[in-house]
């Protein structure tokens, strides 16, 4: 399960996603990698798996893509979405 903020809701789809943090009323769109870092995570994939996996599909430096998802994962707990922690019960 991705652990994101009990107050986030989601969607994907090939285009990408949309995050809706029903507390704030704010959207993040996602573009196609970001929605599949989350839907990957959701299916209880790790983290580094994760990156070995996108590394390989694109055909990009493993190290290149550590690095942009931890951005990603770390711009998403600024906002309050991904709260790497959990959702709370």
């Amino acid at each position: 399960m991705t652990p994101l903020a009990n107050n986030i809701r989601r969607v994907s789809s090939t285009d990408g996603g949309i995050v809706l943090d029903v507390r704030r009323g704010t959207i993040f769109r996602l573009n196609p990698l970001g929605a599949r870092v989350l839907d990957l995570l959701d299916q209880g994939e790790p983290l580094p798996r994760i990156t070995d996996l996108l590394s390989a599909e694109f055909d990009v430096a493993l190290a290149v893509v550590q690095s942009d998802v931890n951005e990603f994962l770390n711009s998403l707990e600024l906002h309050g979405v991904f709260d790497p922690r959990g959702p709370k019960a």
